[in-house]
C-alpha cells in the first residue's frame, strides 16, 4: 500500500473538508488530530506486544478516524454513527486504491474500536491512540477547543477537571481505558504532568499571580 499512502492521505483529507461548523478551522483541526493519530497507531503498534499485521490498513482507519470526528462536528467526540459514516466513506473513496478485503477490515477497525472486547490488534492500537488523546497536554487542548467551541467558560473547565480529580475520573480512565500497558503507561505519565499545570491555569485565571501573591492550592 505504500505506492498509495500519498494518494489515500489526500483523499482522506479531502474527506475532512466537507463539514463546516462555527469552530475557527475544523478541517485543519481534523487533519492535524488524524495525523496525530498515525504516528501514535505506528509506535504504538511497535510495543504493543502483540503482532498487528495490517499496521498499513490501522494507519488509514486512523485517518478516517479524523474523518469521524469532523463529521461529529466542533466540541464534540464521534459517536458510533461517526464512525459508521467514516467506513462508509472509506469504502466508497478508496475503492480505487485498495482491495475489497483491505476496505472491508479497515471499516472492521473503525466499527470495533470502540468495543472493549475487541480482538482486532489494528482495532485495538487505534482505540488506545485516541484514548491518548485525553490525556496530558493534548488532552488539556481538545478540552479547550470542546469548551470553546460550545461556549463554555475557563472556570467550568477548572471545575470539570478538579471534579475529575476529586472523583478519581482519571483513574478509572486509567485502568478501563487502554488495552496495552505501554499505552497506559503514557498515559500515566502524561497525567502526572497535569495536576501542576491546572494549578497554574487557576492561579491565573483567579490573578493570584498578580504582585506576586503565593500560589493558590485546590
Amino acid at each position: 500500500m505504500s505506492e498509495n499512502w500519498v494518494a489515500i492521505q489526500a483523499i482522506a483529507n479531502r474527506a475532512m473538508t466537507g463539514k463546516t461548523s462555527e469552530q475557527g478551522d475544523p478541517v485543519r483541526f481534523a487533519i492535524d488530530k488524524a495525523t496525530r493519530l498515525v504516528r501514535s497507531v505506528e509506535k504504538l503498534s511497535a510495543v504493543a506486544g502483540e503482532r498487528v499485521t495490517r499496521l498499513d490498513l490501522a494507519k488509514v482507519a486512523a485517518l478516517y478516524a479524523g474523518v469521524a470526528h469532523n463529521l461529529a462536528g466542533a466540541g464534540r467526540g464521534p459517536d458510533e454513527e461517526a464512525f459508521n459514516d467514516a467506513a462508509e466513506l472509506a469504502a466508497d473513496q478508496l475503492k480505487e486504491q485498495l482491495s475489497t478485503v483491505d476496505l472491508e477490515l479497515i471499516g472492521r477497525i473503525l466499527r470495533e474500536l470502540r468495543d472493549r472486547d475487541t480482538k482486532l490488534p489494528e482495532a485495538r492500537v487505534l482505540a488506545d491512540a485516541l484514548a491518548l488523546e485525553e490525556f496530558g497536554l493534548i488532552g488539556l487542548w481538545n478540552q479547550c477547543r470542546q469548551f470553546h467551541a460550545s461556549g463554555r467558560t475557563l472556570e467550568q473547565l477548572i471545575k470539570l477537571w478538579k471534579a475529575q480529580h476529586d472523583y478519581s475520573y482519571w483513574e478509572s480512565r486509567l485502568r478501563d481505558g487502554f488495552h496495552y500497558e505501554a499505552s497506559r503507561r503514557t498515559a500515566r505519565e502524561r497525567l502526572g504532568h497535569m495536576r501542576g499545570v491546572y494549578e497554574r491555569l487557576q492561579r491565573e485565571h483567579l490573578g493570584e499571580d498578580v504582585g506576586g501573591d503565593p500560589m493558590g492550592r485546590f
